[in-house]
């Protein structure tokens, strides 16, 4: 068993209950700990691909599902999670060796590889052209294979770096990453749903295609917990947090697009039973 708490939290739950919820204005997409596993395996694998360690992955893409497997699969490759504005980080001499967006625009310029992710939760490949050198984030990444080995990695490893818009750096180790979160060991002990509360399969467009409908919101619930946690931090670092929190709770992370009606927001929460 990995000694960094981070790698187990990551590997602890491949099951096909949901393990995170994403809810926009226009969707609802469900990922299973096996499905997630999936994904968290084939970034990991495309981000030892393109880059060496210990260079790490610039995520310049908003918050959304595929922006928190982009960062979960970088850190079960080991790397860093470096935020902020791309031409900024590129000024202030940060070289990440993979930088992942939505947009051309928020690509790192100084980054050794550069990948475009559809915002599309369904798309399977960039939409149009790409630019030169540029990889497909979601075309490339599932000619990754399904299942990774963990590379090694220890607690005062850094684990995420964020560039205000001011110049200023701050840091996290893995460790503090998790640090006043949870018990990341004790994600098997504190499995509260039931499986027979979990949606439906995954649809036509692969593993991150929408799921069925969730059943009444307390069906899974055990001894007064909830069976999930809305994530309501909207910044990707609080947010990523937050998921964490959720997954060393043995609960699914909900987690809700920037901009997202608080009448759709009150509806995931329900749902999902929040």
């Amino acid at each position: 068993m990995p000694t960094d708490p981070l790698t187990r939290l990551l590997g602890a739950d491949d099951s096909h209950r949901p393990r995170l919820v994403w809810y926009s204005d226009s969707e609802r997409i469900e990922l299973t700990g096996h499905v997630l596993a999936m994904w968290l395996s084939k970034t990991a694998g495309l981000i030892d691909t393109e880059s060496q360690p210990p260079q790490g992955l610039h995520l310049g893409a908003p918050l959304h599902w595929r922006t928190v497997a982009w960062a979960c699969g970088a850190w079960l490759a080991g790397r860093e999670v470096i935020l902020g504005s791309g031409p900024l980080l590129a000024e202030a001499g940060i070289v990440p060796g993979l930088s992942m967006a939505f947009t051309p625009e928020e690509l790192c310029p100084s980054a050794e590889a550069q990948a475009l992710c559809p915002q599309d939760s369904l798309a399977v490949r960039w939409p149009g052209r790409l630019p030169p050198l540029v990889l497909d984030g979601a075309a490339d990444l599932m000619s990754q294979p399904d299942s990774y080995s963990p590379a090694p990695a220890q607690p005062h490893d850094r684990a995420l770096t964020r560039l205000a818009p001011d110049g200023s750096l701050s840091s996290l180790t893995r460790a503090e990453l998790l640090d006043g979160l949870v018990d990341a060991g004790g994600a098997d002990a504190a499995r509260a749903a039931d499986p027979a509360g979990s949606a439906g399969p995954a649809g036509p467009a692969g593993p991150a295609g929408p799921a069925g409908p969730a059943g009444p919101a307390g069906r899974a619930e055990h001894a007064g917990r909830a069976r999930a946690v809305l994530v309501r931090r909207q910044d990707r670092a609080g947010a990523l947090r937050e998921v964490l929190g959720a997954w060393g709770q043995g609960r699914c992370a909900v987690i809700l697009a920037p901009g997202t009606s608080r009448e759709r927001a009150a509806l995931a929460a329900r749902q999902e039973g929040c």
